[in-house]
């Protein structure tokens, strides 16, 4: 399974992106769109506790790795979230390989264990 290669990478560097709906009604979905410089990862309509995630691993050699995300839930569009960059992202992330975004009524939370989030 994808998280099996987690597991046994040796190299430390597989990482894993959630965008997850933690709205507090399907009133609306939670629309995605990804995409890194090499992958459009596509279109996604999440609902409440929906989790879209990829993994991926770290490039060798420059340009570094980097993935977005349009967010939008009704009027509120958020564009070109960076949800992973090396320099910015990678080391909230590097402790656990996983970075957690997720989507609530009063903005945008962030945390690498899905459960101590902050704005």
């Amino acid at each position: 399974s994808a998280n099996s290669s987690l597991k046994f990478d040796l190299f430390g560097n597989m990482y894993r992106v959630h965008v997850i709906n933690g709205f507090s009604s399907n009133d609306l979905p939670f629309l995605l769109h990804c995409w890194s410089s090499n992958d459009d990862l596509g279109h996604h309509s999440l609902y409440i506790g929906g989790d879209f995630n990829f993994h991926f691993g770290l490039r060798i050699i420059p340009p570094s790795t980097r993935f977005w995300c349009d967010m939008n839930r009704g009027p509120k569009y958020i564009p070109q979230v960076s949800v992973f960059e090396e320099d910015e992202v990678l080391h909230l992330c590097s402790h656990t390989q996983q970075c957690y975004w997720r989507g609530q009524d009063n903005g945008l939370y962030f945390c690498n264990d899905n459960s101590s989030y902050f704005k």
